[in-house]
């Protein structure tokens, strides 16, 4: 009875200990030191208890060896042992090896769940997204090339052509100051003060002809539009709102990189690998243990099944049977586990995402565009506090309308240099009821 009693309880913890690591769910990667910890002691009292029943096992292969006793109720007892080892303490046994094998496999395959930078699919949306803002900005550099020629320089050249007609007007307007007056030409016919006069009469009749055209020309010009005026402030719409579908395919291109720099860096990567490493390491140390016990625990099971067989012989056998037994080596295949030896090292690492805004970012993807049509300096949450929203400059009129007030400027750091050009005012005289020649 005594043996059945040490036998019951043994079961009895077979049973709760297989039960509780179905409930537990101790397969999660963050429970596995706890989890293996607990499987360790649950199996100091196993062994303790599989000693107990192989020293019963032993005291009654002794008892059956001093008097031929028990008969078939020795048999029907040897297989009610026979069922308990087969159908409880190996299964238990198996099932921890099993789960330790579990958590050693998980533990091991998620060193590779940490992310790299260069194995994430956003790589390409990004090198596809900028090639789409690459793109746009070309189309709006020819776009500025065509402003440029069409406005910017024909109206200087423009007005460089009108100041130099209103130029030639103002010097032409400067009255001589002779070092002499009233110096007759040598051979001046008589009466020399009558000719004198006829002379200068025609002198100041061509001076004042050539002056009065000067001035026709300066305040045509003056009062001519330049031709292109109408066109350009169309052009310039045209410019800007192109420039705003640039930004914005800008700020397409820069949230997802921003978002990879938050997320996918190589200091994430490391640290994400190194305590996966950990947990592996951790899981290895501990299966290495558990193996240890549970190649105990099956040679005790094994060895036990083979003094239940011993004790099946006949008196005269059992002696060499139970010596048997003893000097058997017992196979621990079924419970050894397969290890995948040392983790990897973690992989060398470049960062992928820069952040936007930062000059090494520019620097790398912004580098190529024209200088006359720069990308925005940040378009994107990575640098800066409030929304991203471009649009039109401030006093841009657009879209175009003719004649309303503000003018279609454009920022002088974008433009092609050029020369202001002014032209002086000018005061002339009213021309009096006589005609031309009253003008002084």
């Amino acid at each position: 009875m005594k043996l059945v009693l040490v036998v019951c309880l043994a079961l009895n913890a077979f049973q709760s200990d297989a039960a509780s690591l179905r409930r537990s769910g101790r397969s999660k990667l963050t429970f596995i030191e706890e989890q293996m910890t607990m499987q360790m002691k649950l199996m100091m009292p196993e062994k303790s208890t599989l000693n107990n029943i192989e020293a019963s096992v032993l005291n009654m292969a002794r008892a059956k060896k001093k008097q031929s006793s028990g008969g078939s109720n020795l048999t029907a007892f040897l297989d009610q042992i026979q069922a308990l080892l087969e159908d409880t303490m190996k299964k238990n046994i198996l099932q921890r090896k099993e789960q330790t094998q579990y958590d050693l496999d998980g533990s091991y395959a998620n060193l590779s769940t940490c992310t790299h930078p260069n194995d994430t699919t956003l790589v390409n949306t990004i090198a596809e997204l900028d090639e789409e803002h690459v793109k746009c900005r070309g189309e709006q550099d020819v776009m500025w090339s065509d402003y440029d020629s069409t406005c910017i320089v024909a109206r200087q050249i423009f007005e460089n052509e009108r100041k130099a007609l209103c130029d030639a007007y103002e010097q032409a307007r400067v009255f001589p100051a002779p070092a002499t007056t009233c110096v007759m030409n040598e051979g001046t016919p008589v009466p020399t003060i009558g000719h004198y006069l006829i002379d200068m009469e025609k002198y100041f009749s061509d001076a004042y002809d050539a002056l009065y055209l000067k001035k026709q020309r300066c305040d045509i010009a003056m009062a001519t539009p330049f031709p292109n005026e109408e066109l350009c402030g169309h052009k310039i719409c045209q410019y800007y709102d192109k420039e705003i579908e640039c930004d914005k395919k800008q700020e397409a291109f820069e949230l997802p990189a921003c978002d990879g720099h938050k997320k996918y860096t190589c200091g994430h990567y490391t640290d994400c690998y190194a305590e996966k490493k950990d947990v592996y390491d951790s899981v290895v140390t501990l299966a290495q243990e558990n193996e240890v016990a549970n190649k105990a625990e099956w040679r005790a099971v094994l060895r036990i099944e083979c003094f239940i067989n011993a004790l099946r012989e006949t008196e005269d056998e059992l002696e060499a049977a139970i010596d048997a037994c003893r000097a058997k080596t017992f196979s621990t295949a079924p419970v050894e586990l397969k290890y995948h030896g040392a983790a990897p090292a973690a992989r060398s690492c470049t960062e992928v995402y820069l952040q936007p805004g930062s000059a090494v970012f520019s620097s790398a993807w912004y580098a190529g565009l024209s200088t006359a049509t720069p990308a925005a300096s940040c378009a994107s949450a990575c640098c800066m506090a409030e929304e991203f929203n471009p649009g039109y400059p401030a006093g841009a009129n657009c879209p175009y309308v003719h004649g309303a007030a503000g003018a279609n400027l454009v920022d002088a750091a974008t433009t092609t240099e050029s020369t202001t050009t002014t032209t002086e005012s000018t005061t002339t005289t009213t021309l009096a009821s006589g005609g031309r020649r009253g003008f002084r």
